[in-house]
């Protein structure tokens, strides 16, 4: 995983945080390059939790892909995503006897004997079961209740809401939903507070990163 990364990028972008940039003329430099500097972190942090939330699938998929297991070995939560392009495939379907027939599958996987192969995307499609959007506490819920990780995925309630306010900020940047100076007008956005929030993710992917390391190792993934 690239938990390493992401904590020294955070301690990278907290550093420039709680840097001084004024300057001697009265032009608006300063101004533009904290506001600059607080979007790059929040694009920047929010990039890295994304990185390490992504490897971190991946690395489940590949060990549970090699280690020969059969679909009634896992449990259902994982199952149903084992057999993910057949759930999708249902979508739109046309053909009603295939339509049946694939029902029939995915409503019998708790003795199906097929080899497990859970889905990999490495790049272009979203890594399921991720949607490919702004990482935001649901997503974190969502996985947790997927692949039934142990303990929880917030047990601090302030790293929740910072994922959500950061989440927010770096959709607000990346989209220009509007211009840097109003996005960063709003309360809750100064810098120091973008430290905080930025602080919480660090702290935030310790836990996931612990959780997610106990999981494998206690083979959480495996039929009850």
């Amino acid at each position: 995983m690239h938990l390493n990364r992401l904590l020294t990028r955070v301690d990278q972008l907290q550093i420039l945080l709680s840097r001084d940039f004024r300057v001697s003329d009265e032009s608006d430099l300063p101004g533009f390059v904290d506001r600059e500097l607080r979007a790059a972190a929040a694009v920047g942090s929010i990039a890295e939790l994304e990185s390490l939330t992504k490897s971190a699938i991946q690395l489940t998929h590949n060990e549970l892909n090699s280690c020969g297991l059969v679909l009634c070995d896992i449990s259902p939560t994982v199952r149903q995503l084992a057999v993910h392009d057949t759930f999708e495939s249902l979508r739109s379907l046309m053909d009603h006897g295939r339509l049946w027939e694939k029902r029939y599958f995915a409503t019998t996987l708790e003795t199906c004997n097929q080899q497990v192969s859970l889905p990999i995307t490495l790049q272009g499609a979203p890594q399921p079961p991720l949607d490919g959007r702004t990482l935001t506490p649901k997503h974190y819920h969502r996985l947790w209740q997927i692949y039934n990780l142990p303990k929880t995925p917030f047990p601090e309630v302030s790293w929740e809401g910072s994922l959500q306010k950061l989440a927010l900020l770096r959709n607000d940047i990346a989209h220009g939903n509007l211009p840097i100076s109003e996005i960063f007008a709003q309360p809750g956005r100064s810098a120091s507070d973008v430290r905080y929030y930025i602080n919480d993710i660090g702290l935030f992917s310790i836990n996931f990163t612990d959780c997610w390391e106990s999981y494998l190792t206690n083979r959480g993934y495996l039929a009850g």
